[in-house]
């Protein structure tokens, strides 16, 4: 391949703002985990991402599957697609609950689920209907919920979100520089190589 000053400005350029992309793209999808998360945190019903909301589990009824403290990720799921043993959180008198169904039935034309916590004893009193299920459990990130707690705290949460960034900038001049230096190197090799030839 051959190797001139243009030529090597423009692989500069192009690998340059692919970086600036792949960066920003990063720092979308962090953004939106963080939304989620904060979503659940906040209370705010709305808040999901592609279909997707995170819970902070507060009980141990789940153990030993889930784990106070643990990050349950939910996604909304067609009505058809929940079956006994699936692990749902759904909406009961303004609380937010995460348990196994157990059991489905019929009752007036619409689908009735029973539920019950994996550590609990007992089925839950109450059923309840789809339009009460959030979303049906597809990841379980442990022990996450300690973290997203301190980050609740607006200061440590900008202090880290700070941190981030410097970190990120300081990895992209570096980079930067690695490569302005190697490309330097190579037109001082074949400025090198032309006058032996001279």
């Amino acid at each position: 391949m051959k190797y001139d000053i243009e030529n090597i400005n423009n692989r500069k350029k192009n690998i340059r703002i692919a970086k600036k992309i792949i960066d920003v793209i990063i720092i979308i999808l962090l953004y939106n985990i963080i939304l989620v998360f904060i979503s659940c945190l906040n209370k705010i019903d709305d808040v999901s991402i592609f279909g997707y909301k995170a819970y902070i589990i507060s009980t141990d009824s789940m153990k030993p599957s889930i784990n106070s403290e643990d990050v349950l990720l939910v996604r909304k799921t067609k009505e058809e697609k929940i079956k006994v043993g699936d692990v749902i959180t759904f909406k009961q008198h303004d609380k937010v609950i995460t348990h196994r169904i157990t059991n489905i039935e019929e009752q007036d034309g619409k689908k009735i689920y029973t539920t019950k916590g994996d550590n609990n004893n007992l089925e839950d009193s109450e059923k309840i209907e789809y339009t009460q299920i959030e979303g049906k459990g597809i990841l379980i990130i442990p022990k996450l919920g300690y973290l997203i707690k301190a980050l609740e705290n607006q200061i440590v949460f900008l202090f880290t979100v700070l941190i981030l960034l410097i970190l990120l900038f300081f990895k992209i001049t570096k980079e930067e520089k690695k490569e302005y230096r190697r490309e330097k190197k190579k037109i001082e090799q074949e400025k090198r190589n032309k006058n032996q030839i001279s």
